[in-house]
């Protein structure tokens, strides 16, 4: 037994391989169909949530290693906490493939290992939902978004989200599965569909590039020294120097800073407004992150928008705080108990009221702050669907495959809602992201540098933008009630003849 769970944590961790930075999709295809013949032959569903438990404590302990870095960045815990708490979140996230699996099992035990396969991928479409709401929710790393490199597999998220990918995948790899066991006619059958029915989804390409010019600024500033007492002013000097000289063009150009560049809250600081918008041309707008004040000593997680005399033209207060980041949950619990934010300062940072669209001189943007990209159905307002998104993010404390982890979500969101990405980091990646996930524009990972090209277009509103996880959710629920109606059935006629 031993033995045969720690094959299966190998196989989890092994699976990490199709996710950033390496991005080897057919291995993780190849570890989900090992896994699913073996949960499909489960005696039991307890066995089966077992296997998959191991599979994503294995998985999980591979792929967010990047997490114990950050508590390099603090003095109020000891470093190597870090990584207990890799493990825990692993652990976590682990129950979601173990609750995933034992439903799946229990479900379709009548109904073969094409039934299994099918069931698993309906279970796990509803333990990813979950995850990514459960808690304040951690949808980090959806299994769609090994398919990337493969684009036309990827734009079908344009349809049926990241989530609905996720489902497709476990179904191709049990189906596959089910191939060498007494099913092997029928998933042979049902394979091939399952993928060329999700190539027919894929959403279109990107439309031409506009001409509007844009700016991208990467400070390069260590997270070390990013909170630093007295840096504020110093912080802004290395974006102006950077940003280069203001614009002369009569056409408008955009400069983007990433999340926190500047560190004092702007709302508050003339001067620092002042100095920020001395790289503007007349017409020019610049979009920055940085601390806003929220009253009664409170503060948020902010982008501002000013024009060249520095004037606030619009504010966007992060929704989705980070916890055990920008805020402590239970907090006077864990504080007793030594806990501390992640981010130095003594003050939780406080949400803002949610997705909005800022229409500014007739420009119409999104906006996600770091992590709050990762979440597909809060990304945009509905009601007043933007032309771009803008995703600023500080990366700088997280460790290696964290920020190409967090790209690659910005770039599934670019999918789910046709929409281009503009996202500008600290220390990277830095990149423009077209509505169909490709990478038009991007700048090397620790390197102080700006990035000079044209916003994308955006694509026509995609059906994921309209209706979010609705059909998934739905379509999870109806098979898995089909596959219960088939089991009952079988019940009764096996009652029948005894």
């Amino acid at each position: 037994m031993i033995r045969i769970r720690a094959a299966i944590f190998a196989l989890g961790a092994i699976s990490a391989l199709g996710f950033e930075p390496w991005s080897l999709w057919p291995v993780t295809l190849v570890s989900l169909t090992l896994l699913l013949r073996h949960a499909g032959g489960a005696r039991s569903w307890r066995q089966a949530a077992g296997a998959g438990w191991w599979f994503g404590l294995g998985l999980g302990c591979a792929s967010l290693t990047w997490l114990a870095h950050a508590f390099t960045f603090q003095a109020a815990m000891p470093q190597w906490l870090g990584w207990p708490a890799v493990a825990l979140l692993a652990a976590y996230t682990a129950g979601y493939w173990a609750l995933s699996l034992g439903a799946a099992s229990a479900v379709s035990r009548t109904s073969g290992p094409a039934g299994f396969a099918l069931a698993s991928a309906a279970t796990f479409i509803l333990a990813e939902w979950l995850r990514g709401v459960l808690l304040t929710g951690f949808p980090w790393n959806p299994l769609g978004v090994i398919w990337l490199p493969l684009g036309e597999m990827a734009r079908s998220a344009a349809v049926i989200g990241a989530l609905g990918l996720s489902g497709v995948t476990i179904a191709i790899a049990g189906l596959l599965a089910a191939i060498t066991r007494r099913d092997g006619v029928t998933a042979m059958l049902l394979a091939p569909a399952v993928v060329v029915l999700t190539l027919a989804l894929a959403g279109p390409r990107s439309a031409p590039d506009t001409d509007v010019p844009i700016r991208l600024v990467q400070g390069n500033i260590d997270q070390a020294d990013k909170w630093r007492p007295g840096q504020a002013m110093a912080q802004v000097e290395r974006y102006r120097s950077l940003s280069g000289p203001p614009g002369t063009t009569a056409t408008p150009r955009l400069v983007f800073w990433p999340e926190a560049a500047i560190i004092e809250p702007l709302d508050a600081d003339p001067v620092l407004r002042s100095r920020a918008a001395s790289v503007l041309g007349p017409r020019d707008l610049l979009f920055t992150g940085a601390t806003g004040e929220a009253g009664d000593g409170r503060y948020t997680n902010s982008v501002f928008v000013l024009d060249a005399a520095g004037r606030l033209l619009g504010r966007y207060d992060k929704a989705q705080l980070v916890p055990f980041g920008e805020y402590l949950p239970f907090a006077g619990l864990l504080e007793r108990l030594g806990a501390a934010r992640l981010v130095p300062g003594e003050a939780d940072f406080v949400p803002g009221p949610g997705p909005q669209t800022l229409d500014i001189d007739g420009l119409r943007l999104g906006i996600s702050i770091c992590y709050e990209i990762v979440f597909p159905s809060t990304v945009i307002d509905r009601s007043h669907r933007p032309a771009f998104l803008f995703n600023p993010s500080n990366d700088a404390w997280f460790g290696k495959g964290g920020p190409e982890q967090h790209l690659a979500q910005a770039r599934m969101r670019a999918i789910e809602q046709g929409l281009p990405v503009i996202r500008a980091t600290s220390t990277g990646r830095t990149a423009v992201i077209r509505a169909d996930g490709t990478i038009a524009a991007s700048l090397p990972a620790h390197e102080a540098a700006r990035l000079d090209t044209v916003l994308p277009a955006s694509n026509p509103a995609t059906i994921f933008s309209r209706w979010g996880s609705v059909p998934q959710m739905g379509a999870a629920i109806v098979m898995l009630a089909t596959l219960l109606l088939r089991r009952q059935q079988h019940g009764r006629a096996s009652r029948r003849r005894l």
